[in-house]
């Protein structure tokens, strides 16, 4: 498919969408490789890759938090036809990646430093030896704090929606205080935080992710089909 094709498609995309996730989106995502490696504390990290020889550019997509790769099979289909090899890693405590508390659902890790280890991990494993001409990142939501601590691989990255802050149901001291005296006990660290808890499936019309009905449709039925992909809220070390 050529660029141009690929652009006109996106005009109709949205009507037949049924059609394209179940035929042309569905051979695609067939072509992914998946693969893992360990990371900070014996953590087994996954990732998706789909390549071509005829490409010389990537772009590494980090999802946001809840996500797994497996919601990006449609981003994946139209960046790899422009042209570039696609690579989206899962997280530590998210997506197909390991957990680290009993509860997996609960938003957790240890240091914000080990995703950042993580991900230089990945970078040595998968980005540099290729040797792109062009390398791009794109990172929803809070991972774009994790490529700061990188100035060489990217050569520019989107970061859509990022988080420059938590939104808390309560004044700022009163959170502040809360989550100090959580963090001071062992018992209530790794507790979900006030007001979080279990994943929960939302009705469409109150949805904040898309306004695709289909695609809040897929998502929930990935999460319907694949339980150990849901991640509820998080803990109050995380939060901390």
């Amino acid at each position: 498919m050529t660029p141009d094709m690929l652009k006109a498609s996106w005009l109709t995309r949205e009507s037949q969408f049924l059609a394209f996730a179940n035929g042309l989106l569905l051979d695609f995502w067939k072509m992914h490789d998946e693969a893992e490696f360990i990371g900070v504390d014996n953590i087994p990290i996954r990732y998706a890759k789909l390549y071509s020889a005829q490409h010389d550019k990537a772009i590494v997509i980090f999802p946001g938090r809840s996500e797994s790769y497996v919601k990006y099979p449609e981003v994946a289909y139209d960046l790899y036809h422009l042209g570039y090899d696609i690579f989206i890693i899962d997280h530590r405590g998210q997506g197909l990646s390991g957990r680290m508390l009993a509860d997996p659902q609960k938003g957790h890790v240890e240091k914000f430093t080990d995703y950042i280890d993580d991900f230089e991990s990945f970078i040595s494993l998968e980005i540099k030896s290729r040797h792109y001409s062009l390398c791009y990142a794109l990172s929803p939501f809070n991972r774009g704090a994790i490529l700061a601590d990188d100035s060489l691989t990217f050569n520019a990255a989107v970061l859509c929606a990022p988080m420059i802050g938590i939104n808390l149901p309560a004044s700022r001291w009163l959170a502040n205080f809360i989550i100090q005296c959580a963090e001071a006990r062992s018992n209530t660290r790794d507790d979900y935080a006030v007001s979080t808890g279990r994943w929960q499936p939302l009705p469409f019309i109150i949805n904040v992710l898309t306004h695709s009905y289909e695609r809040y449709r897929r998502y929930l039925r990935y999460y319907a089909d694949y339980p150990e992909l849901r991640l509820g809220g998080p803990t109050y070390h995380w939060i901390g």
